[in-house]
């Protein structure tokens, strides 16, 4: 009897050993998805100086107004727009639907301090554009060259 509890403690471990294996393979394919869902979702931007602000254009295609929150320091715009997409197909005999909901997150590091209090916002065709006064404006003279 002694052969046998022990070849049943061997399937139990081997049993728990496969199940601990499929968590574990579960949940990196869980965070692989994910980080192709943020890499997916990161949107683009563009940053452009002049010589009194900063402007930042950033894409958030299908998004709406309602659903962007902006949060603006000294130094950094923060970016928080919640979407929600479906995607419908439709045949004879199937209909394909895909569904993803979620946040899209983008931290932009301002290339000067800005004046927070005097920014402005705009939404228009899926592209955010931040337009932020310098707090150091640039003066500069104009050189003749020889």
């Amino acid at each position: 009897m002694h052969k046998k509890d022990s070849i049943e403690d061997m399937k139990e471990i081997v049993k728990d050993m496969l199940e601990d294996t499929s968590r574990t393979v579960d949940k990196m394919r869980f965070d692989i998805e994910k980080s192709i869902v943020d890499y997916t979702f990161l949107p683009g931007k563009d940053i452009i100086e002049t010589d009194d602000s900063v402007i930042v254009n950033i894409v958030l295609p299908g998004i709406e107004k309602e659903n962007i929150n902006l949060k603006l320091t000294e130094n950094k715009l923060k970016v928080k727009a919640k979407f929600d997409f479906e995607h419908k197909m439709g045949g004879t005999y199937v209909t394909l639907s895909d569904r993803k909901s979620g946040y899209i997150r983008r931290t932009v590091r301002l290339p000067k301090k800005v004046i927070v209090e005097e920014a402005q916002a705009k939404f228009e065709n899926g592209i955010l554009k931040v337009e932020i006064p310098k707090q150091e404006k640039e003066e500069g003279t104009e050189i003749k060259i020889d």
